[in-house]
């Protein structure tokens, strides 16, 4: 038996080699991570700016937090049929704890009621310049000897570190229906840099999974097809 068996997987093998195989690219559908419709009032805010102090690196030129929320309104009209509710005046973070945010029910209950909105979009933002310059290991052969050494270099990069924290909440009971984690770190080989068009390029590198939070999406995926 065992020797028929190894006989008939060298068969197929041998046919498979035979006869050749192609790459094609598939479009694979994903579902949304929320229930909805497509027709709900979503209301926007308020975001918190995470990261105070020196622990914040550089200070920025521009509101992040509010920066966010226009990148992220202008997405979701361009991308949904999502009924984007206007924002409301003087409306502030209810604490700056991140941890507390989706706890704090009695106030998005109230400004589920004063938007009329069915679901409330909120969160936090960590938004950092990080200077990541310094010395690395390399090995270093030698042209007299042939030998391998090594060294260190010094090595100058600026990167862009993006950490959000996505709430979805339901307007009605004030309670989180979704938490969603987003990280993204873009490098820069160059020490000069421009703080507002590097949040953009992690913004859009984070695009498509923030559009997955809301509506259908696909992902291209490659597989290999044997072929006769």
């Amino acid at each position: 038996m065992r020797t028929g068996s190894i006989a008939l997987l060298s068969l197929v093998l041998a046919s498979w080699a035979a006869a050749g195989t192609r790459e094609v690219s598939l479009s694979l559908p994903l579902k949304p991570k929320l229930a909805l419709t497509g027709r709900e009032r979503i209301y926007l805010g308020p975001f918190l700016r995470e990261a105070a102090g020196d622990e914040a690196g550089p200070k920025l030129r521009f509101d992040v937090a509010a920066e966010f929320d226009r990148y992220l309104r202008r997405l979701l009209r361009k991308e949904t049929k999502l009924n984007l509710l206007p924002a409301l005046p003087d409306v502030e973070p209810p604490t700056l704890d991140t941890l507390e945010l989706p706890k704090r029910s009695d106030f998005w209950r109230e400004l589920g009621r004063r938007s009329g909105a069915d679901y409330i979009v909120a969160g936090s933002i960590d938004f950092r310049v990080e200077d990541r310059s310094g010395y690395k290991t390399e090995e270093y052969t030698s042209p007299l000897d042939g030998r391998t050494y090594y060294r260190q270099v010094m090595v100058e990069q600026t990167g862009f570190t993006y950490d959000i924290l996505l709430l979805v909440l339901d307007a009605r009971t004030g309670q989180p229906v979704l938490e969603e984690p987003l990280k993204d770190f873009q490098e820069r080989q160059e020490r000069s840099f421009d703080e507002f068009t590097g949040m953009f390029a992690n913004l859009f590198a984070l695009e498509n999974q923030l559009i997955g939070i809301f509506v259908p999406r696909t992902v291209k995926s490659k597989r290999v097809i044997f072929t006769p």
